[in-house]
């Protein structure tokens, strides 16, 4: 009887479609996504840079609006300036191509278009292979502009805390059961910092994953009222993932920082 009301579609699988190779690497429908979203925002970014004027249009104007609140929340995660703007536009890219990512699977008939048989267009984020790409390319990158601001020595130290367990004996015994505790912490933060990669990757792809999941079901209930409510929340959880993403890369940046410290005694 209510069978008009279902909508049946099958349940996505973890791995993509892999549409063809190019040499040894496979391209699947995650990567031609992901190029078409690069696309897009290489298009829109040269269109408003040739819109941009003294006298700022409505688009000019919300863009600008954008770039300031992105800012300024970077600021309230860095507490520094300086590592604001100098690690802003990465956060502001990360927002953007998460953002669109998460939200692109939501496009009516993106899924429709298919190669033999297997769909050409799917989210980029509810691959794991893009988000832990994503996440350990993040993590690389914190990791070198440590390096650079720690230099090779002092970053090494930050972790195996050898010079700092020797200073430790030299100021007395309880002093020295202390540095040898702070060893071990050292060696545990060095397998926390590995430990982001996967925290940032599963906490992405488990969400956006579980949000084409939960559609289908929900769909296969109730077509033609609640996914109306599905989808705007799904808008809502795309975009706070986006900001959770780049707001934790964010963070991670500058507690790799020497500044750090100074900001953690402020």
């Amino acid at each position: 009887m209510w069978e008009w009301l279902r909508i049946t579609a099958e349940k996505p699988s973890l791995q993509p479609d892999i549409l063809f190779y190019l040499g040894n690497f496979p391209i699947t429908s995650s990567v031609i996504t992901s190029f078409v979203i690069v696309l897009l925002v290489l298009i829109a970014g040269f269109y408003l840079r040739k819109k941009v004027s003294l006298i700022p249009s409505k688009w000019q104007i919300a863009v600008e609006s954008l770039y300031d609140s992105t800012l300024k929340l970077v600021d309230q995660i860095t507490a520094n300036r300086k590592y604001s703007e100098k690690i802003f536009p990465l956060i502001a890219a990360l927002f953007l191509y998460i953002g669109i990512a998460n939200l692109i699977s939501l496009t009516p008939g993106l899924t429709a278009f298919s190669i033999d048989g297997k769909e050409l267009f799917r989210s980029p984020t509810s691959d794991f292979n893009t988000t832990f790409a994503l996440a350990l390319a993040m993590l690389i990158l914190v990791q070198i502009e440590s390096i650079r601001d720690w230099g090779v020595w002092g970053y090494f130290t930050r972790f195996v805390q050898i010079p700092q367990l020797v200073n430790s004996f030299k100021q007395g015994i309880g002093a020295g059961m202390v540095g040898i505790v702070n060893f071990f912490i050292g060696l545990l933060d060095a397998v926390s910092e590995v430990a982001k990669v996967v925290s940032l990757s599963v906490r992405l792809f488990g969400n956006m994953y579980a949000g084409e999941i939960l559609m289908i079901i929900i769909m296969a209930g109730f077509a033609y009222f609640l996914p109306a409510v599905w989808v705007g929340m799904s808008i809502f959880v795309g975009i706070v993932q986006a900001i959770v993403f780049g707001a934790l890369v964010a963070a991670y940046y500058t507690i790799a920082m020497k500044g750090a410290e100074e900001v953690e005694k402020k």
